[in-house]
């Protein structure tokens, strides 16, 4: 037990002594008594009542010095307890933090005399019982610290029998009107001079004992050096909560505050478990120990492993608690296990340390591996001739049943792999424990209950009250034995009655209740008597009722436990709140104000929650204490927050992002308290659960409008965006349900746009809390009643951008994390989750309430075998929603949980099956090989059986099993010896196992691994096939006979073109004809109706749940609602339009639309959410995916393609305003502006040379055909000097003077356009005299298009886009960038290369000399490429300077990464962009000119950000 306690208090000993001299504190406090001790050692005369000034100082320096030396104290006696060394100080400290709290007491002027008494009675008994302890320590008993604590005792006894005569007095008549608070001026006197007396004798004391302990110290100092290299070494045992307490939580996840058993009890009961634990016969690995709340089974548990300890037999225990977030679950179960496995079993430390190491890198962990890797797999290394023990408590507390399931399966599974080792278990008998245990041979102890051991619980609990109440005055030994009586065996109820009688004022009283008590009451009934009585002994002042209900509210509610200081933070000053939690001692268990109280137990949270008749007057309304909860965190957070709450963001540096903060956490709490943390927390939750008054509403509104920000900021810097999104989802929830007559509309739409604000912007304020204020806020739509104010309160915060604002709130949720196109959304059948999949082999599970993550995102591998694409397919939910599934490269099969997205089972393994189908239930699968198919039980995973031998040469393409999990339809292809192969499809029975036909198709199934080609009806009676002719067939789902040939589909892959009525009498699919939808009967396959409507092919289908409605999606971006009896169209539920799509789905109840657009992102719409502040998407505008075709310098335009039209927008970069569009008849795909500004051409794929007027935008020539071939790519671009235009496409090359327009040059690549040998890049160099261009035949050419000669050369093979440029002061030397280097190149009679630079990963565009040809910059990099040669790197901590006003354009130093545009110079992240820009491609979506950067919005709108205030502030010195 020792060791247990030794390194756990050793950093906090070392953190304390950097802080505090131990010398500096002795001698100061010794010097206040130096002076005053010949005076006062040795004499009890009454002292005048005011103090001598060398002995108080000011009465703030009185305060320091008391609080200073119970600081000091305390966290000797905690070190004291961790080791033998320094044991001695135990007792002498424990005494000495007693005395300095009762001298805090006394120091109360309005203290009454009888509690003065009370408390001096209790404290003297300690006293002499640790003066006996102390004479016999030798190490401590030196004659100056005997001395010093017989005089502190006899003035102590002199004061407590002057008390006590006042209280004779009293009782006499003499003084009347004494009260628990209010005494007379005269008491007021008397208690002021026995203060003075024990404030004299208690210093004198402490001086003298600071002296000895210092001394003990310092001969111990060698033996904490020892022992902190191996404490900095381990795992942190403590963690942090969300509002800031440290230390509480391992605190109790170890059981370090759970009483012992007392010495000769529970005899039975501990004989039983050791010799189980010894008995080295018995294979049940597994004590459980079970019986009602309240029968000592923690104590037991905690008993057993301190014996464990002390015998080095423990190897870990957890103790799970409703008293600390982190005990009800079991997220750190396994973690806490495994660092106190390192502490018991030291010869493991290292071991544990690499496997938690290992485990905290991955991304992803289960409970079952993480079980394995840090307890058995640990526990195999183990060398012990012996038995070791892991010990469970409480499991009943983990409040989530699947992980209770999960701890108790984990357990069954590897504790027959370790032999050695077994688990002491305990929890009340719960019937999901009891289920999960009682078929498990390795359980022992299950039919032992702690109340019928042999009725031995009377003689346990009379030993336990007689040790516990042994010293207490006035309490016989009959008083004893009714306690015993009344108990009934309920430990819970015995130790209850001792804490009240220990902690109490008022024993007499609270006896005489006992005594009231009828010993025929129930258990239940006895304890609501006894919370009854603590609850009103505490009450000695009923005025003062409301006070102490105030403090009790708050601990009950509470969402974390909270301490007595942070509760004093939230109710008046006048509430003396450490008062009342000691007042309540017999039920609420404080070590300290400035550490969490916790109830004691459950029961007593139980009784004050129950109803008014059964709380008797002590009822905690849950809403109205939630309301003053709320009201007084919002309060403490308006005097706090504030913008940039730590002042952080200084000139200097670039805007930090929060991982690039040192010391982040440390920040947070050094300059934040728990009261603080905690408001900041869980303010939103409180105002969620309260009654939503009025006035409550009106400081909800008035905070978000006022310190929203501010709170998101705070937030943050915590980590904790995602508490906040809770808190405010809940909000948003109860403020929708709980309506508020008056100017509800206004009112909801705050917290609504607060809800979104949030959501919306997550991923950017999670990365850089003062982003909150920039970007964030920026891109937050103007029409807001909140964010207007926001907006110009914090202007000089946002950097200077150029766009058309974002008027009105859509009623959507922007989700984002996918980095490649998006193949898959589907929802969970009650609507509460979104699942979603991506082409990265990234699956993400979202709540379609909050718009957070579910869990952690399940990334598939980063660089698979080409034939296992697609990473994550074959993705489902279970029919009750509550699993999901899905299957990854290479084969494994995932099923989790829909809640927390947490596995259900590790990963099961089948790497040789090809294709999968999961039950409906999800209770089995369906594996197939190339010959076979397999059921495996999912449950154990296996049980297999093959259901039938598939013929030779049979490719499984799609198999699919029925609702009600009897049919099976397996569709493939069969190989024939010529080589040529047809369609086959199967159909089985499952109970009983049977082949039920097996036919040829028409044609072959798609044979991609992810495309879907069967369909079920509901009731399994019909279903459908479509094959790779997009054919479709309706089969009998009975016989598998084939109905009708339904024709041909338009069907694109990844969709799903048949859909079934849910009533079971219609279907609906795609036809041939593009935009077209065909209803039919199920039973007959017959036509009924044909829906017209959509202009483009339909993608989605979805029957309403009544079927009398059906809703489809297109790629036209609109949504269409058909009436299927009367085939026609009705009012859409989305009018708006969608833009473009590459997934979609509706929930069940249509309630719910999501969509995923090019950008990789996902649209999440609410279409019930009600019109407050929220609007459907933009009706008149269909949003499509722009490209940046050309930029014009001389005058700010940007030409703008769209690519669902051949037309080109031009925009005025300095207003965010279009100047107009030309149409074109074929694809744009290139824009030229001249340097000049004056005119743009045009490059078309039909290989088009088009010149326009820039101000007019009218055609002024059409320069023809530069090629015969049509294709989407080339380029077309002017001369440095306006004079030439130059036009590459599909290997041919032509010039044309810019002037004229007549043709002077032209190149027809040798290499052809069948072999797409055609050119990639041309360059004009500065004074138009040399031109350069690659082909694709690994060509060079350079050409003098004036005189039509060249020189070329063969160039290394390349991979990727080819940039060049010529030097602007030496058009010889060209610059060309090629697979990661850039060559440069000496242009004479032939090419010569001068130089090559290797670069890293990252294509930045087009390279660029500055303007004095001196220095070459790509991207963010920079080379001296003058002198001296090689070219050296830049190295200046700003640009050259001659890229400042280049006669082009200003070179950009500028780029974009992760999400955010970085700097080169100074270097790092400079700003991040919004969530829906953050999928950029550089080349269609990106410009940097200077210090500005240029990108597009959704609805292809220039969006310029001017970054130069930025950058000036961050190189300010």
């Amino acid at each position: 037990m020792k060791a247990r306690f030794r390194r756990k208090k050793m950093k906090k000993m070392q953190q304390l002594s950097e802080s505090i001299s131990i010398e500096a504190t002795s001698e100061n406090l010794s010097s206040r008594v130096d002076d005053n001790r010949s005076t006062t050692l040795g004499t009890t005369d009454v002292l005048a009542p005011q103090a001598p000034a060398g002995l108080y100082g000011s009465s703030k320096s009185y305060e320091n010095t008391r609080d200073l030396a119970e600081q000091f104290f305390m966290a000797i006696k905690e070190v004291s307890e961790a080791t033998e060394l320094l044991s001695p100080l135990k007792s002498i400290c424990a005494l000495m933090v007693r005395g300095i709290q009762t001298i805090r007491s006394a120091n109360n002027n309005l203290i009454a005399w009888a509690d003065l008494c009370e408390d001096l009675s209790s404290h003297l008994s300690d006293m002499e019982h640790y003066q006996m302890e102390l004479q016999e320590s030798s190490s401590l008993s030196d004659k100056s610290s005997l001395e010093a604590l017989e005089f502190y005792l006899r003035v102590t006894k002199d004061v407590l029998e002057k008390a006590s005569m006042a209280i004779r007095q009293n009782e006499s008549g003499l003084f009347p009107g004494i009260m628990h608070v209010g005494v007379t001026e005269r008491e007021k006197e008397d208690i002021d001079r026995q203060r003075v007396r024990l404030l004299n004798a208690w210093q004198v004391y402490t001086a003298a004992m600071s002296r000895t302990i210092a001394l003990k110290l310092r001969q111990t100092g060698e033996y904490l050096k020892k022992h902190q290299t191996y404490d900095e070494a381990m795992p942190a045992r403590r963690i942090q909560d969300n509002y800031g307490v440290v230390g509480s939580d391992f605190a109790i996840a170890y059981g370090e505050k759970v009483d012992l058993c007392e010495e000769g009890t529970r005899v039975e009961i501990l004989g039983a478990i050791r010799e189980w634990g010894n008995d080295s016969q018995t294979t049940r690995q597994i004590f459980w120990l079970n019986d009602a709340a309240g029968t000592g089974k923690s104590t037991i548990a905690a008993t057993m492993a301190k014996e464990w300890s002390l015998d080095k037999q423990l190897a870990g225990r957890f103790f799970f608690s409703p008293n600390s977030n982190m005990t009800q679950t079991t997220k750190e179960f396994c973690r806490a296990i495994a660092e106190d496995i390192a502490i018991n079993q030291p010869m493991l430390g290292d071991d544990v340390r690499d496997a938690i190491k290992a485990v905290s890198v991955e991304q992803h962990i289960w409970f079952d591996v993480q079980l394995r890797r840090l307890i058995f797999d640990l526990l195999r290394r183990l060398e012990a001739d012996n038995f070791v023990f892991l010990v469970v408590d409480a499991l009943d507390n983990c409040v989530r049943l699947e992980e209770r399931t999960e701890v108790l399966n984990g357990f069954i599974r590897y504790l027959p792999s370790v032999p050695r080792v077994k688990l002491l278990l305990t929890s009340r008998p719960i019937q999901d424990i009891a289920d999960t245990l009682a078929p498990s041979p390795l359980v022992h102890g299950s039919d032992i209950q702690l109340l019928n051991v042999r009725h031995s619980y009377h003689r346990d609990i009379n030993i336990f009250v007689e040790k516990r109440l042994f010293n207490l005055p006035a309490i016989s030994r009959e008083h004893h034995k009714m306690i015993v009586e009344r108990s009934g065996g309920l430990f819970l109820y015995a130790a209850t009655v001792c804490r009240m009688l220990e902690k109490s004022r008022h024993r007499p009283d609270i006896l005489k209740v006992l005594s009231d008590i009828g010993v025929t009451d129930k258990l239940e009934r006895q304890m609501d008597i006894l919370y009854l009585s603590v609850l009103k002994q505490a009450l000695i002042d009923k005025e003062a009722g409301y006070m102490m209900m105030s403090v009790l509210s708050m601990i009950i509610v509470a969402y974390q436990p909270l301490s007595s200081n942070t509760i004093s933070r939230f109710l008046p000053e006048n509430i003396y709140v450490d008062d009342f939690v000691q007042d309540l001692g017999g039920v609420l268990k404080d070590g300290h104000p400035d550490r969490p109280i916790k109830v004691l137990h459950p029961t007593f949270r139980e009784f004050v929650l129950s109803n008014e008749d059964r709380a008797n007057g002590f009822l905690v309304d849950p809403g109205i204490s939630a309301s003053s909860l709320a009201s007084a965190c919002i309060s403490t957070l308006e005097h706090i927050l504030e913008e940039d709450l730590f002042q952080l963001d200084k000139p200097g540096h670039l805007p930090w992002r929060n991982a690039d903060i040192p010391n982040l956490e440390t920040i947070v709490h050094k300059f934040t308290t728990p009261a603080e943390r905690y408001a900041s927390a869980f303010w939103a939750h409180h105002v969620a659960t309260s009654n939503l008054s009025s006035e409550l509403w009106s400081t909800v509104i008035n905070f978000l409008s006022q310190r929203l920000l501010n709170w998101v900021e705070l937030m943050s810097w915590r980590g904790t965006i995602g508490l906040c999104i809770e808190g405010i989802s809940r909000l948003r929830e109860a403020a929708d349900k709980q309506m508020i007559n008056d100017g509800t509309s206004q009112e909801l739409l705050v917290i609504r746009q607060a809800h979104q604000f949030i959501v919306h912007h997550q991923s950017l304020i999670s990365d850089s809390a003062l982003q909150t204020y920039s970007i964030a806020l920026f891109f937050t739509p103007a029409q807001s009643p909140i964010f207007e104010d926001y907006r110009k309160r914090y202007s000089g915060r946002q950097p200077n951008i150029v766009t058309s604002y974002v008027t009105k709130w859509e009623d959507q949720t922007t989700l984002g994390g996918h980095s490649d196109t998006i193949n898959h959304l589907i929802f969970s059948p009650d609507g509460s989750r979104l699942m979603s999949v991506g082409m990265d082999g990234l699956l993400q599970l979202w709540s379609t309430e909050t718009g957070a993550l579910v869990g952690k995102p399940f990334q598939g591998m980063e660089d698979p075998p080409p034939f296992y694409q697609p990473q994550v397919r074959r993705c489902a939910f279970s029919q009750d929603g509550k699993r999901f599934s899905f299957f990854s490269c290479p084969n494994e099969l995932h099923i989790r949980f829909s809640h927390n997205g947490e596995p259900v089972i590790p990963p099961l393994e089948w790497h040789w099956a090809k294709y999968f189908a999961f039950s409906p239930t999800m209770s089995f699968v369906l594996l197939v090989d190339d010959f076979s198919v397999h059921r495996r039980e999912i449950k154990l995973g296996h049980g297999s059986h093959q259901i039938d031998v598939l013929e030779d040469k049979f490719r499984v393409c799609d198999i699919a099993i029925s609702p009600n999990c009897n049919r099976v339809v397996c569709v493939g292809s069969v190989e024939h010896n010529d080589l040529k192969k047809t369609g086959r499809a199967f159909l089985w029975q499952l109970e009983p196992l049977a082949q039920i036909s097996s036919y040829d198709l028409d044609g072959l199934p798609p044979s991609s691994p992810d495309v879907v080609c069967i369909a079920f009806s509901l009731d399994s009676n019909r279903f459908a096939i479509w094959l790779q002719s997009n054919d479709a067939l309706l089969c009998d789902g009975q016989s598998g006979k084939e109905i009708e040939n339904m024709g041909r589909m338009n069907y694109r892959e990844g969709t799903k073109p048949i859909t079934f009525c849910p009533l079971n009498h219609l279907l609906a699919h795609t036809d041939r004809r593009a935009g077209d939808i065909i209803v039919r009967e199920q039973k007959t396959g017959k036509k009924t109706s044909v829906l017209q409507g959509h202009k483009r092919s339909v993608i989605h289908l979805s029957f309403s749940s009544d079927g009398k409605k059906l809703v489809s999606v297109s790629f036209d971006q609109t949504v269409r609602v058909w009436d299927v009896e009367a085939g026609g169209p009705l009012e859409s539920i989305f009018p708006g339009y969608t833009g473009t799509i590459h997934a979609c789905s509706f929930s069940d109840d249509w309630r719910q639309f999501a969509s995923a657009a090019e950008n990789d992102q996902i649209r999440l719409y609410n279409l019930q959410a009600g019109a407050i502040g929220q609007s459907a998407p933009d009706s008149t505008k269909p949003m499509h995916d722009y490209a940046i075709l050309g930029v014009a310098y001389a005058d700010p335009l940007i030409a703008i393609r769209s690519q669902s039209d051949s037309g080109v927008a031009l925009w005025d970069t300095t207003t965010g305003t279009t100047k107009g569009r030309i149409l074109n008849q074929d694809y744009v795909v290139s824009v030229a502006f001249s340097p000049n500004g004056r005119i743009f051409a045009t490059l078309s794929d039909s290989s088009t040379v088009r010149i326009w007027n820039v101000m007019n935008l009218v055609e002024t020539n059409d320069l023809g055909l530069i090629a015969f071939y049509r294709q989407k790519s080339g380029g077309i671009f002017f001369s440095q000097d306006s004079l030439l235009l130059c036009a590459f496409h599909t290997g041919n090359v032509r010039v044309w003077d810019a002037q004229t327009m007549t043709p002077i040059f032209y190149h027809d690549s040798p290499h052809g356009i069948m072999e797409y040998q055609n050119v990639k890049l041309c360059a004009f160099s500065f004074d138009s005299t040399r031109l350069a261009g690659v082909d694709r035949g690994n060509q060079l050419y350079v050409w003098n298009p004036r005189t039509n000669t060249s020189v070329q050369t063969t160039i290394p093979k390349y991979y990727s886009e080819v940039f060049a440029t010529f030097s602007p002061v030496d058009s010889s030397l060209l610059a060309a960038v090629l697979s990661q280097t850039i060559f440069l190149w000496r242009i004479d009679e032939e090419l010569q290369v001068v130089a090559k630079i290797s670069l890293g990963k990252g294509i930045y565009g087009m390279p660029s000399f500055s303007s004095d040809g001196k220095y070459l910059a790509y991207g963010p990099l920079c080379w001296d490429v003058v002198t001296p040669l090689p070219p050296q790197p830049y190295t200046g901590d700003s640009p050259p300077s001659s890229f400042d006003g280049h006669q082009l354009q200003a070179y950009s130093f500028l780029f974009y990464k992760d999400g955010w545009i970085h700097s080169a110079f100074p270097d790092g992240p400079l700003l991040p962009l919004p969530t829906e820009f953050r999928s950029i491609e550089l080349d269609r979506h990106w410009h940097a000119f200077g210090e500005s950067v240029l990108f597009m919005n959704k609805l292809g709108e220039p969006v310029v950000i001017d970054c130069s205030p930025i950058l000036a502030r961050a190189r300010q010195n």
